[in-house]
């Protein structure tokens, strides 16, 4: 077995431990192979004794009990991700050689992610499982995983020291996801913590980059981390309501829509 190989079935064991639904399709944009390379590798881990095989996926084995988890690879789940890669291909066309870029999390940021060029060097600091998988594997991109504690529910990594790495790395942008927004509530997220992260990280860019679909226009969530002022860019879709379209326009800020008629 030749050693690119051992190397994407070591990252692909790891992916099967850590997230809860994905399909082969994903995996192989993020390992940037074929299908059909994912399902061979599916095959070696099963003839490991790793993974057992099903329709459509496979369940991991536990060693333990010789059971298996929860199924975990399907069919993608994840809303609106024709809107939300076509705002990643935008967004990723943006980003510059030799950029320092801060990712944040969310369900938008990993389309901003698997759309920057494969060889683009750049240097990306990132706190999710999912964005540091697609750049594990990219040999000219310098990647800085926040670490501490794995929040399964948000596919977050977190803790107090996160914050103070974020304060002393300088990004040219930084590509923010939200809750929702509302022009009196702000910018909103679900997770206490995770509203820190992003308020550190647009205190330490550059250029701030707000990455959101039009479902999240006129949605609030529990905790505020910013206000429009601190945005400086919006990438959305042409769902977008005309009254928030308006706000922006008034307020004098970058608006770039994305169309449902252009090519992905």
């Amino acid at each position: 077995m030749s050693f690119k190989r051992k190397k994407r079935i070591s990252a692909l064991t790891y992916i099967l431990h850590q997230t809860n639904e994905i399909s082969v399709k994903e995996i192989s944009e993020m390992m940037h192979v074929s299908q059909m390379t994912i399902r061979r590798d599916l095959e070696i881990l099963e003839q490991q004794g790793v993974i057992n095989r099903t329709h459509g996926g496979a369940v991991l084995v536990d060693p333990n009990t010789s059971a298996g988890y929860p199924y975990i690879l399907g069919e993608q789940k994840t809303k609106n991700t024709r809107e939300k890669n076509l705002i990643g291909v935008k967004a990723a066309s943006l980003v510059q050689p030799h950029e320092t870029i801060f990712l944040d999390s969310g369900t938008t940021t990993p389309f901003v992610a698997k759309n920057i060029k494969p060889d683009l060097p750049i240097t990306v600091l990132c706190y999710t499982f999912t964005n540091a998988l697609e750049f594990y594997l990219r040999s000219n991109a310098n990647l800085i995983l926040l670490g501490g504690l794995f929040h399964r529910d948000s596919n977050i990594f977190h803790s107090a020291e996160n914050y103070a790495l974020i304060r002393n790395t300088r990004a040219d942008k930084a590509f923010i996801s939200t809750g929702g927004f509302d022009p009196k509530m702000g910018l909103t997220t679900f997770f206490d913590y995770e509203a820190i992260i992003k308020r550190e990280m647009i205190r330490s860019a550059k250029q701030i980059i707000l990455v959101a679909d039009s479902t999240k226009f006129g949605k609030i969530s529990v905790t505020n981390f910013a206000e429009l002022d601190d945005i400086d860019t919006i990438i959305t879709d042409d769902g977008i309501p005309e009254e928030y379209r308006q706000i922006f326009l008034d307020r004098g800020m970058e608006l770039i829509i994305v169309n449902h008629d252009e090519k992905e």
